[in-house]
């Protein structure tokens, strides 16, 4: 009877460490999904208590994507664009996943562009830079943008090296490597290219009275179409 007593008790026990760990693994889904929602919204901020940590959802096999690589992921994505690069790389120490390795592998590169270096100043923190996406390439062999991003800087890399020494004017500081622009800090409106992309616009070279907007018929006035009647009869080629 004592024996019974105490297995239903332990297994009682097992369900609400079980329940309870569910329910923590729901309530940090949740606060994940929030952060992810600001993030598309672009309200850019860091929430300081999500940690990329092991969670739940890593040990149950057949999960796919680790719950903690998202988060990292998350917060490597919110520090780039808040142009933090130096806090992206610290995350990709930490992290394997390939997403978070090709966000850090391209914050050393805006970082690289940041420093203005020149010389083999250049060239070396450029090698760093192909040493980051190789890394991401070796973690996710198909993966375009860090192929692409790592032939790019490659070639960078070579025209920084082959460039004769910058010849400078006295009081004047030497030429540096061009820098690209730099995401902006937290708008209303950003201008520049954001999570999403890069900002549309018309056309270059078209008048907008040559733009002709579609929109669609509501119901009401597609019942009172006349039905469409059958067309002719397409003659056969060949």
């Amino acid at each position: 009877m004592i024996n019974t007593s105490i297995g239903r008790f332990s297994i009682a026990a097992g369900l609400a460490v079980a329940a309870w760990a569910c329910w923590q693994e729901a309530r940090l889904v949740t606060r994940v999904a929030d952060a992810k929602d600001r993030l598309a919204t672009l309200r850019l901020s860091t929430d300081e208590s999500l940690e990329p940590k092991a969670t739940l959802s890593d040990y149950i096999p057949g999960m796919g994507r680790r719950l903690s690589s998202d988060i990292a992921q998350h917060q490597a994505t919110v520090e780039y664009w808040l142009s933090r690069y130096s806090d992206v790389m610290d995350i990709g120490k930490e992290d394997v996943d390939p997403a978070v390795l090709l966000l850090a592998a391209n914050a050393a590169f805006r970082s690289s562009q940041r420093d203005r270096a020149i010389g083999p100043a250049a060239v070396q923190q450029l090698d760093g830079v192909l040493q980051a996406y190789a890394a991401v390439l070796k973690a996710s062999p198909r993966d375009l943008d860090a192929a692409y991003n790592f032939e790019f800087v490659a070639r960078v890399r070579d025209q920084v090296a082959s460039a004769p020494p910058p010849k400078t004017v006295k009081g004047e500081a030497p030429h540096a490597m061009p820098m690209l622009p730099i995401a902006p800090a937290q708008r209303d409106l950003p201008p520049g290219p954001t999570v999403h992309g890069r900002p549309g616009g018309p056309p270059p070279d078209v008048k907008a009275e040559d733009f002709e907007i579609i929109a669609p018929m509501e119901f009401g006035d597609r019942e009172a179409q006349p039905e469409a009647t059958p067309g002719g009869k397409l003659p056969r080629k060949g």
